[in-house]
């Protein structure tokens, strides 16, 4: 292969995020010079702008899908930009994560009374960085791609400024953030120190042959393995380094905490799997206790935990503190199948994170009697009797959350449970089952309030939904119906991408 079609190929694997950052600057300077009302000295925001967001994306995962070759695994930039099937595959399911994301906000954006086009633009700055982390095959690179990212929900976070709640959680998400970056550069700077290389490549090999000649010492590894492991559980928000996330969901707006629940995760978790699984697969397995460990405290403190919130926000960040936990544990086993699950686990969270929210975007809207906005959970009172169908649609989603039959988020919690079993785990299957049965809780005590509990008021009345609105929220949950009758599909993705590996 002469160098020409190397620096082609190079240029071919990362082409959706170059088309993407030249996108971005075109969208600046698209806002600033063409929507400016030269008459009333003000810009015109919100439809154009999330037009043009949501057209980006839909070429942007259309450049993915395009990308067919045949399952290899491609290097470009000395290699520093991986591109496989397990690469690719995350990047389409957030890109069409994130074209729904953008579709739904687009119907609510004049709710919060954001009117600022640069809000919309650092959703792209935040899309790109996810991107890249899932691209990066080196340890430099990975670090500036979660510092993009999370520079962006630090701005997301706070981009309220009239509200302190806002700017007080993004105040606590940038000091948190920091840190745990730190602990990132930190860990990669010894691994530098060791090795004299931060490519995942160079790690692979360089590693095994290390512990294979007896040239370092297993325990010489976990240090720096140990820090890089804390800084993606900040990331993660799993317990014990949960505390912020709360706060963090409650004060920023509510469409960038619609971002922060769903879209992020998997690419975190892609870069885990990376390090871990890939990277130090032989020291790996002497972090396993701890990884269970942590997972074990995390579901447990997201299923308690989550018992006595009163806020819609708070119930679903330690929701997403349990479910966490869960994914943790399947990422730990020593296995394959493990990782399977992880992915499919992971994937059916994004989907019910996704439908979940798109309700609670409905209903946050002001309703027309008390005009304000929804953000208890006494204020779903009586909604069946407001919109019934409204009402349907959040069943379905939280018992999919909750893990009842027949949908898929059954399947993938018993799948979970099952696979503990096999490698012994019988403790930690018992107690995951358990936490599972007391979290089971707080969803039913959800169904039980829109239905049941009394109210002075008669109901309230909501805003009409469009039908574009409707017809994609059915779509959604029907797709998760769906994926119970034929988990095929999905299996079958988590199945090849598990030959990554």
């Amino acid at each position: 292969m002469n160098i020409k079609t190397i620096f082609l190929l190079s240029y071919i694997i990362v082409l959706p995020e170059l088309f993407l950052g030249v996108c971005i600057v075109y969208l600046v300077f698209h806002s600033l010079f063409l929507g400016f009302n030269r008459c009333n000295n003000f810009i015109l925001i919100e439809k154009p702008i999330l037009f043009l967001i949501k057209l980006t994306i839909l070429f942007v995962c259309l450049l993915l899908i395009n990308q067919n070759f045949l399952g290899l695994r491609i290097l470009g930039f000395s290699n520093t930009f991986v591109f496989d099937i397990l690469t690719n595959t995350s990047k389409i399911i957030i890109g069409i994560t994130s074209i729904i994301f953008f579709f739904i906000i687009e119907h609510f954006v004049s709710t919060p009374k954001i009117n600022y086009f640069e809000y919309y633009i650092i959703f792209l700055f935040a899309f790109l960085g996810t991107f890249l982390i899932c691209t990066s095959n080196d340890l430099l690179i990975a670090y500036l791609s979660i510092e993009l990212q999370g520079l962006s929900f630090y701005l997301l976070a706070s981009f309220n400024k009239n509200s302190s709640y806002s700017v007080e959680g993004g105040l606590k998400y940038f000091i948190l953030g920091s840190f745990s970056s730190g602990l990132f550069l930190y860990g990669s700077s010894i691994l530098y120190g060791l090795f004299g290389t931060l490519n995942f490549t160079d790690f692979s090999e360089l590693s095994e042959d290390s512990l294979g000649n007896n040239i370092f010492s297993p325990d010489i590894f976990q240090y720096p393995l140990f820090l890089i492991l804390i800084s993606l559980l900040f990331k993660l928000a799993i317990a014990p380094f949960h505390v912020w996330l709360s706060d963090i969901y409650e004060g920023s707006p509510f469409s960038s905490t619609f971002f922060f629940a769903v879209v992020p995760k998997l690419s975190i978790f892609i870069l885990f799997l990376k390090v871990f699984n890939y990277c130090f697969l032989n020291v790996f397995f002497y972090l396993t206790d701890v990884l269970v460990i942590i997972a074990v405290v995390s579901i447990i403190v997201g299923s308690f935990g989550g018992l006595e919130q009163r806020k819609l926000k708070s119930l679903l960040a330690y929701s997403s503190i349990s479910h966490m936990g869960y994914i943790l544990i399947v990422f730990s086993l020593p296995n394959t199948e493990g990782f399977q699950l992880a992915f499919s686990y992971l994937i059916i969270y994004m989907l019910s994170g996704l439908c979940f929210w798109f309700i609670l975007m409905l209903i946050m809207v002001k309703t027309v009697y008390l005009k304000k906005q929804n953000k208890d959970l006494t204020d779903l009172i009586l909604l069946h009797k407001s919109n019934s169908g409204l009402a349907i649609n959040l069943n379905i989603i939280l018992f999919s959350i909750a893990g009842f039959p027949p949908l898929i988020g059954f399947l993938t919690k018993i799948g979970l449970f099952l696979a503990a079993v096999e490698v012994h785990y019988y403790f930690i299957s018992f107690l995951s089952v358990f936490c599972s049965v007391i979290s089971t809780f707080y969803y039913i005590r959800v169904i039980k309030i829109l239905y049941f509990e009394i109210s002075v008021l008669v109901g309230k009345l909501y805003y009409p939904i469009k039908n574009q609105i409707t017809f994609l929220l059915v779509l959604l949950v029907y797709f998760l119906i769906f994926f119970f009758i034929r988990p095929n599909l999905l299996f079958f993705i988590s199945y090849k991408i598990s030959f990554v590996l």
